[in-house]
């Protein structure tokens, strides 16, 4: 049996990790900046060590920056005004439009209460259950089987399913993958997983930025005093940086934990008291999930991720793991077995 849930723990855990990602994020951004002009300085250094004065005038800086060290820290401080403008404006965005720009990678739709009666009915249910507003519903038109919740608050939360899962599975099954979803929203797991998808994307936006900027002044350089070979380092410096962006986007996905899985199935058991409905649901859905045309950083949001090449990068628990799991949160037997003893044994 797993160990005590501790749900009050982990929603306010959920809540304190979106609040310190969104001080993170303009850190991690002057982080890069300071950077970039550190390889920028190291790479125009003139023979007494200092940092070409030339340069220096060219970047509209002061030439008092001797250093590499000194060129970052002045381009921190002269540009952390604008850095934090656009992580404040991108933040802003991500929260009027989270909704919109994440049904746009999805392809999610609305669907009316006459077009789908008994998905509404079993929602409604359980939202009634626990005395929760009705988060809206969509659906994506797809023969997929698969579902997720989205949204950061009561105005956006959502829970999107396809039309395959809603086809293929009987109705205690669309009940259990429905709980789940409405765990999620519960948990404050969408929320975390919302912030954590305008970060990353904010970070892959800035370091496309970078790359261009970084393109567009060498080919200045170039062009004004023939220095082809210190274009190119310096091109190979932005993109290096925008490596560094990427790799630390991946490190924060992988940092969201597995377990959010394993209690938003625990949650459809306690909504639904029917643990068999979410493993039967599971075991269709398995196998059966896979949307590659959504992005990898939306994809986590999903009921089921499908496992990649390398299991570190694995945003789910296997399913047969949350299966065992749910047998013994429910008291199932293992499939196959028997609740009743066969005999010759106690």
């Amino acid at each position: 049996m797993p160990a005590a849930l501790g749900l009050s723990s982990w929603r306010w855990s959920n809540n304190i990790k979106s609040m310190l990602l969104l001080l993170a994020f303009p850190l991690l951004l002057l982080g890069l900046l300071g950077g970039v002009f550190f390889a920028a300085g190291w790479l125009n250094l003139d023979a007494h060590g200092a940092v070409d004065p030339r340069f220096l005038m060219a970047m509209g800086f002061a030439t008092t920056a001797r250093t590499p060290l000194d060129l970052a820290t002045q381009a921190v401080w002269d540009y952390w005004p604008i850095v934090l403008g656009i992580a404040a404006v991108w933040t802003l965005l991500g929260y009027l439009f989270n909704d919109a720009m994440i049904r746009a990678a999805t392809g999610a739709k609305p669907i009316e209460r006459s077009e789908a009666p008994k998905l509404y009915n079993l929602f409604e249910n359980l939202c009634i259950s626990r005395g929760l507003t009705m988060p809206r519903l969509y659906l994506i038109d797809t023969g997929v089987m698969n579902a997720y919740a989205s949204g950061i608050d009561e105005a956006s939360y959502s829970v999107t399913v396809t039309r395959g899962l809603v086809e293929r599975l009987d109705d205690a099954e669309i009940e259990a993958v429905l709980a789940h979803e409405l765990t999620h929203i519960i948990n404050r797991d969408v929320r975390l997983l919302v912030v954590a998808i305008v970060f990353t994307g904010m970070l892959s936006f800035v370091a496309q930025m970078m790359w261009r900027s970084m393109r567009f002044a060498s080919h200045g350089r170039q062009s004004s005093r023939g220095g082809g070979k210190g274009a190119l380092v310096l091109m190979l410096i932005a993109a290096v940086m925008m490596t560094v962006g990427y790799g630390l986007a991946v490190m924060l996905r992988l940092a969201l934990s597995r377990r959010r899985e394993y209690l938003a199935d625990a949650g459809a058991v306690a909504l639904t008291k029917n643990p068999e409905a979410l493993i039967a649901a599971l075991q269709k859905i398995s196998g059966n999930a896979d949307l590659p045309d959504v992005p990898a950083e939306v994809r986590q949001m999903f009921i089921e991720n499908p496992p990649s090449f390398f299991a570190l990068f694995d945003t789910h628990p296997p399913i047969q793991e949350r299966i065992r799991v749910l047998r013994a949160i429910g008291g199932v037997p293992p499939e196959g077995d028997s609740v009743i003893p066969r005999a010759g044994r106690a």
